[in-house]
């Protein structure tokens, strides 16, 4: 068991990538704490991890509310007793083209997107301090290559969360807190279902390894990234797209 006794909060952890990082951080000892804002999908979500005989538990929070990040974050505190681990994977997609987007549109995928990423992880120190911990970062591919058709909002969310990791990383390892990202290409997720599917197919093709992701994919790198096998990891930020970006 890689994180027996340990506490790790999973945003956006209800459904997708969140979720399979819940269970696979889970089904090595982990307490997770499953933050969205879908009840019934966090629900099923703690009753998987539990019927596998993992320990989990959904809290609702609105990771777009600083209020609602605090009294989450201090509810895990109250019901676990510490965090070890944070993971910062809510996120939403847009693809309006640049001339259609608006500011209520740009707004909220920058509060979702990357606001959140700053507020949980600041929120999250003053227990971590005390232990040492693991922060880990969902960037995409969209933010290592500069932008995606029609999603310039998205990419630029991404692309800073990348920032915000390195200087997290940088500010925090006097703590024994590591701080990295993962950069996922594209994976078969809900968030891809406004992706028309010829271009999903033709993404799927021009793939090196001639496949999309999957959230198992992303979840196993995961594990590795705030496991103590990478304890001398931090500011780094992991591709795992398939080879649909070198770099």
């Amino acid at each position: 068991m890689l994180f027996s006794g340990e506490v790790a909060i999973i945003t956006g952890g209800a459904q997708g990538i969140g979720k399979a990082i819940a269970q696979a951080l889970s089904t090595q000892g982990a307490k997770a704490a499953v933050f969205d804002i879908d009840e019934a999908s966090g629900a099923d979500c703690v009753r998987e991890i539990e019927s596998n005989g993992g320990t989990a538990q959904f809290f609702k929070c609105d990771v777009r509310s600083v209020d609602d990040i605090k009294s989450s974050v201090q509810a895990v505190a109250d019901a676990f007793g510490r965090i070890d681990i944070l993971v910062n994977n809510a996120g939403i997609l847009h693809t309006t083209p640049i001339e259609e987007v608006t500011e209520p549109e740009w707004d909220n995928i920058m509060d979702v997107n990357i606001k959140s990423v700053f507020f949980m992880s600041q929120q999250v120190l003053p227990h971590m301090k005390q232990q040492g911990g693991s922060i880990l970062n969902m960037s995409s591919v969209a933010g290592r290559m500069g932008g995606i058709a029609n999603g310039l909002g998205y990419s630029a969310s991404k692309a800073g969360i990348i920032g915000l990791t390195y200087g997290f990383a940088n500010r925090l390892a006097k703590y024994n807190i590591n701080v990295n990202a993962i950069a996922p290409g594209t994976t078969q997720t809900d968030i891809i279902k406004s992706i028309a599917p010829e271009k999903l197919e033709a993404l799927r093709t021009s793939m090196p390894l001639g496949r999309l992701g999957t959230t198992e994919d992303i979840a196993n790198a995961a594990v590795f990234l705030v496991s103590s096998s990478a304890s001398f990891i931090t500011g780094a930020v992991l591709d795992v797209n398939g080879g649909m970006f070198v770099g």
